[in-house]
C-alpha cells in the first residue's frame, strides 16, 4: 500500500500526488486539513476512500478544482488559468473568483454569484463590468440570491401644492390628549423625487421600477455628473443631498449598470434601473422582496444568456467567412 507524505514549512504545506506537487500555503485555513486528509489517507485500506480523498486533496490544494467541485461543475476550470460559467465563453474575474471560495468557505449557496454572473455578461459593455467590480470590491454591497447587488439612493419627499396658492400642502396632526403636533414620520407609502430633476425617474414610489433608457445614460466613467440614474454607496449618499434627504434601499441588476464615475472613489454609479425596496431611515408598511422585481425584470435571462453566446458564434462565423472569401480571391489572383 503506498502513503502519501505533507511536507510542511512555515510558509507552505506540499503533497505529492502521482508525482506532482499539490502545495496550499500554511496560512491558508484548509492547510490543516489537508494534513489532516494525508494521515487519513494513510490509515485508510478502502480504494475507494483514498480516491475520495486524494480528490478533496486536490480540490484544497487549487483554488479553481475547488470552485468546479463545490459548484456542482456549473464553473469550469480549463486546466491553465482560467474558469467559465458552463456553457459560456467569457472568463471569470479575479472579483468573482474570489466571491466563489468566500461563499464556499462560509458554507454558503453559489447559486446567488452564478446569477450574478449571468446578469453581468448581459450588460453590453464589458468596461462598465471592470467599474462594477471595483465598486462592489470597495464597498462590499451584498449580492441577492437572484443576481442582483443592494445599493443605496438619496431622495427628497415629493410634496404636493395647492394649484391656486402655490403653497405646499401640509396634512398635519395633532395628539389627541396633549394637543401638541404629531412630527411626520417618513414613510414608504410617500412618494418621493430625486435630489436632482432629471427627464426619468422624477416620481419615485417604493416597489415601482425606475428606469430611463440606456442609450441616453452617460457611460464615460470620465465625467463625474451626467445623464442616468445615480445610486451608490451608503457613504456616499449620507453625505449627499440636504438635511430632509430620505436613503431608499434599492436593487440594481449588473445588466443595468452604465458607469462608475472615476472620481468618486467607486461610490457612486450610473444605471440605466433601479428598483426601490426600503426607507432605510423611515417606517415600511410592506415588504418588497427581489422576487418581485425579478417579476418585472424584463426579458428570460436563460433565453438572453443564450442569444448572447450565439451573436458572439455568428459574429466569429462571419469572420471566418470572410477570410475564407479572401484567401479564395487572393489565390484565383497568384494563379492567374
Amino acid at each position: 500500500m503506498n502513503y502519501l507524505v505533507a511536507k510542511v514549512t512555515p510558509t507552505d504545506v506540499t503533497v505529492i500526488i502521482d508525482g506532482k506537487h499539490k502545495r496550499i500555503r500554511k496560512d491558508s485555513p484548509d492547510a490543516e486539513l489537508v494534513i489532516a486528509l494525508v494521515k487519513q489517507y494513510n490509515s485508510c485500506n478502502i480504494l475507494t476512500e483514498r480516491v475520495d480523498i486524494i480528490t478533496k486533496i486536490e480540490e484544497l490544494c487549487n483554488p479553481a478544482k475547488k470552485i468546479e467541485f463545490n459548484s456542482d461543475g456549473r464553473f469550469e476550470f480549463d486546466g491553465n488559468s482560467a474558469m467559465y460559467l458552463k456553457g459560456t465563453s467569457d472568463p471569470i474575474p479575479e472579483f468573482l473568483a474570489k466571491k466563489l471560495l468566500e461563499y464556499i468557505a462560509k458554507g454558503l449557496n453559489v447559486e446567488a454569484l452564478v446569477n450574478f454572473w449571468k446578469n453581468t455578461l448581459l450588460n453590453p459593455d464589458k468596461g462598465v463590468r471592470r467599474q462594477l467590480f471595483s465598486f462592489l470590491e470597495h464597498n462590499g454591497h451584498p449580492i441577492t440570491d437572484k443576481g442582483y447587488f443592494l445599493a443605496y439612493k438619496a431622495v427628497g419627499i415629493k410634496r404636493k401644492y395647492d394649484a391656486e396658492t402655490g403653497e405646499e400642502v401640509i396634512n398635519v396632526r395633532y395628539d389627541e390628549d396633549t394637543g401638541e403636533r404629531i412630527e411626520e414620520k417618513l414613510s414608504q407609502s410617500m412618494t418621493f423625487k430625486p435630489i436632482h430633476n432629471g427627464p426619468y425617474g422624477s416620481t419615485i414610489k417604493v416597489g415601482e421600477p425606475i428606469t430611463m433608457p440606456r442609450e441616453e445614460c452617460d457611460s464615460d466613467p470620465e465625467v463625474t455628473c451626467s445623464a442616468g440614474l445615480h445610486v451608490g454607496s451608503m457613504e456616499y449618499v449620507h453625505d449627499f443631498g440636504h438635511g430632509d434627504k430620505v436613503i431608499l434601499e434599492v436593487l440594481v441588476s449588473p445588466r443595468n449598470v452604465v458607469a462608475v464615475p472615476t472620481d468618486y472613489n467607486n461610490t457612486k454609479m450610473r444605471t440605466c434601473e433601479y428598483y426601490p425596496i426600503a426607507v432605510t431611515n423611515g417606517e415600511n408598511e410592506n415588504v418588497y422582496l427581489e422576487s418581485d422585481y425579478a417579476a418585472f425584470d424584463h426579458a428570460c435571462m436563460e433565453d438572453d444568456i443564450v442569444n448572447y453566446e450565439e451573436s458572439k458564434r455568428d459574429v466569429i462565423k462571419q469572420i471566418e467567412d470572410e477570410l475564407t472569401e479572401r484567401r479564395t480571391v487572393a489565390d484565383s489572383i497568384l494563379s492567374s
